[in-house]
Formats: structure tokens, sequence, C-alpha cells
């Protein structure tokens, strides 16, 4: 196998996140982690396809590209941990807060994902920006937000007699 540059840095994403899921993640709330693991990879890869489809977006390098024409490692993986782990942090954090921290990952995202865009064959944009990855990832954070906020309030609802 030919480690390029960009097999080098799929490798580091992949155990980055593993890592972040081991040793960061506070798994005593596993059922809301869970929820949010599998909301944020169903709307990232419902959303991820539409996008490759429409050009706005390629990724020349990916996995299984015989099978699947957007990045399943970000969308099935790497998003969906980092979205614990932003519901982890603004748990018991106020509305300000949560918005704040939403705009916080989204830009720690984006700066890394433009050199990444710039300079490697993982992504390239077409109709697409920095801009535009910034404020659609700090929706689907407020997504992901809202969407375990109604889930924690119908599992209190429902669960009374």
């Amino acid at each position: 196998m030919n480690l390029t540059p960009e097999i080098i840095i799929t490798i580091i994403a992949a155990v980055l996140t593993l890592l972040v899921l081991i040793f960061v993640i506070d798994w005593r709330y596993f059922r809301d982690w869970i929820v949010v693991l599998l909301f944020k990879g169903l709307i990232d890869f419902a959303w991820g396809s539409p996008v490759v489809n429409l050009k706005l977006i390629d990724y020349p390098v990916r996995l299984l590209p015989h099978y699947y024409n957007t990045c399943i490692l970000f969308e099935l993986w790497v998003f969906p941990v980092l979205c614990v782990w932003y519901n982890q942090v603004t748990r018991d954090k106020n509305l300000l807060s949560i918005i704040l921290y939403a705009l916080l990952f989204s830009a720690g995202m984006t700066a890394i994902e433009y050199p990444i865009e710039v300079y490697t064959e993982l992504i390239k944009y077409i109709e697409w920006s920095w801009f535009t990855t910034f404020y659609t990832l700090t929706i689907t954070f407020l997504l992901s937000r809202a969407f375990i906020a109604f889930y924690r309030w119908g599992c209190d609802y429902f669960a009374k007699e």
C-alpha cells in the first residue's frame, strides 16, 4: 500500500476519532450519545449524497469509492463522534453557550478542512466554500443539540405513569 498524504490523513482522522470516543466521551450518558451518533450519521449521510450528486463537493479519494460517492469516514464516523463530544460539552449549558460552542466546533473543523481541500485530494469544493462548510456544520451541531433535547424531554415525559 502506497502511503499517500490522503491515506495518512484518513488513518489519523479515524484513530483520533476512536481516541476521542474512548477517552473523552463520558459514557455515563450512553443512551443519549448513541442516539446522537445515529441521528448525526443518518442526517449527514442523507445530506452528504445530494451535496455530491449536485456537484457542490467532490471526494476524489475516499473509502469504498465503488459503493459511495461521499466521504463515509467523515459522515458516519468523524462528524457524529465530534457531535457527541459537542453535545457532551453543552449538556448543561444555556442557549448562548450552546450557540457559541457550535460556532467554535464548526470553526475548528472548518480550519482543518480548508487546508485539506487546498492541499489534498480528499475533498474538492466545486460550488462550495469554507464559509458554506462553516455554517452548515454550525446548523447541524445545533440540530443535533435540539434533537437530543427533544429526545430527553420525550423520555422523561413518556416515562411518567
